[in-house]
């Protein structure tokens, strides 16, 4: 679950927010997908992640997480 990954990289002290990026479904969107750098995460809050403009994206629209250009997870 993206959940569990988000939560992991934002408590693992080795591993950084800032050098990942979140693709999520965004209905409207080019392509019905958005992607955001980890450096607009503020924090997760009950199954949401919560970005520093207070948009709420639910954790199940999540689809994609790289961090260190690298995939770390998928849907």
């Amino acid at each position: 679950m993206a959940k569990n990954v988000l939560d992991m990289i934002l408590w693992h002290p080795p591993m950084e927010i800032k050098n990942c990026k979140i693709t999520y479904v965004h209905r409207g969107a080019n392509g019905n997908l958005k992607t955001i750098s980890g450096n607009q995460i503020s924090h997760l809050e009950r199954g949401f992640l919560i970005l520093n403009d207070y948009t709420q994206i639910p954790c199940h629209r999540i689809i994609k997480i790289e961090c260190n250009n690298q995939l770390t997870w998928h849907k």
